[in-house]
């Protein structure tokens, strides 16, 4: 009996049968791999930062007293790994903008003292700021999109950022008052 063409209907239920059959052969081995990675990044991101400040306390250098949250930086990167996977331009632009301006506020934070020069404490406001050049740039390329997403971006750090700053600048002057009693 020669071959005889399938009908549509055979056709489509053939090709339903085959992916049936091999997709959770392919499927179930990238899951476990993707849930692996993901639990191996949670322990680091969870284990890390004890660890370098147990590090950093065992150490020489148990005195630079930001040196001990270090393992924190973990944090940012976590939350800058999954920002990343968003879809949406503006969403993703503003997450990270604002988790980079967070970041360099808290750094900054910790990193300041008596000694430290005023324009340091700026630094949050600054990178909050930046996009507002990125926003007139495209603005006068006639890209009014991604000129409203680097705005908006940019004004909602500001919102944190400038807080922040003084905040950090009220800090520095603090610390150069040293143990006072009241």
């Amino acid at each position: 009996m020669p071959d005889e063409p399938l009908t549509s209907i055979e056709l489509s239920d053939a090709a339903r049968a085959d992916t049936r059959s091999e997709t959770p052969n392919r499927r179930w081995p990238s899951v476990v791999a993707a849930f692996m990675l993901h639990a191996c990044i949670l322990l680091c991101v969870l284990l890390l930062p004890p660890i370098v400040y147990d590090a950093v306390r065992t150490s020489n250098y148990q005195g630079i007293e930001w040196l001990h949250f270090s393992g924190g930086a973990t944090y940012p990167l976590y939350a800058i790994y999954w920002l990343s996977k968003l879809k949406n331009f503006r969403a993703k632009f503003m997450l990270l903008h604002l988790t980079v301006v967070l970041t360099i506020a808290v750094a900054t934070a910790f990193a300041s003292n008596r000694h430290t020069p005023m324009f340091v404490a700026f630094l949050p406001t600054a990178a909050a700021a930046l996009p507002l050049l990125a926003a007139l740039v495209s603005w006068l390329h006639d890209r009014r999109k991604p000129a409203v997403t680097y705005m908006v971006g940019s004004l909602l750090a500001l919102l944190i950022a400038v807080p922040s700053s003084l905040l950090i600048i009220y800090g520095i002057a603090m610390s150069s008052i040293g143990p006072m009693r009241y």
